[in-house]
């Protein structure tokens, strides 16, 4: 590469795309940030407008065993099915039944965090997250 940032004619194309790519990844690193590719064709963004949003008065109407929703970091859990499965007894749970138990979960393993998503039903609205707010530091801990 020449200093003007023109790549010399080698009649190699694929050397130009690696060397175009290898720039990619120096300055992606430079910025802290991953060269990820969506899996599907919804990017992150269209997949964050997409999910519903439930108020905490929505959720505090889900309070029940037979109905129980929890908010953690922000987002809307239906944790009915998984009640049973919880290692720490259906109590630890029904005790933020409609409520956020955000500060309760905090210390729960990866896999308990990736486990989420399949319970995962929307998200608070703009004006009630804590965790999730437009403009604010992410922390890298949070759940997708």
């Amino acid at each position: 590469m020449h200093a003007n940032g023109e790549v010399p004619d080698t009649g190699n194309r694929k050397v130009e795309i690696n060397n175009a790519e290898n720039m990619l990844t120096m300055a992606l690193r430079t910025l802290r940030l991953n060269k990820t590719i969506p899996k599907d064709s919804v990017t992150v963004l269209d997949e964050e407008k997409c999910r519903p949003i439930y108020s905490l008065s929505e959720v505090a109407d889900h309070d029940t065993y037979d109905d129980c929703w929890i908010v953690l970091y922000d987002r809307v859990y239906n944790v009915t099915e998984f009640l049973h499965q919880h290692p720490g007894g259906i109590e630890m749970i029904l005790e933020y039944a409609g409520r956020d138990g955000s500060v309760a979960f905090r210390g729960h393993s990866k896999l308990a965090i990736e486990s989420l998503k399949l319970y995962e039903i929307g998200e608070l609205p703009e004006k009630e997250r804590i965790y999730r707010r437009g403009g604010l530091f992410k922390s890298d801990d949070l759940p997708e």
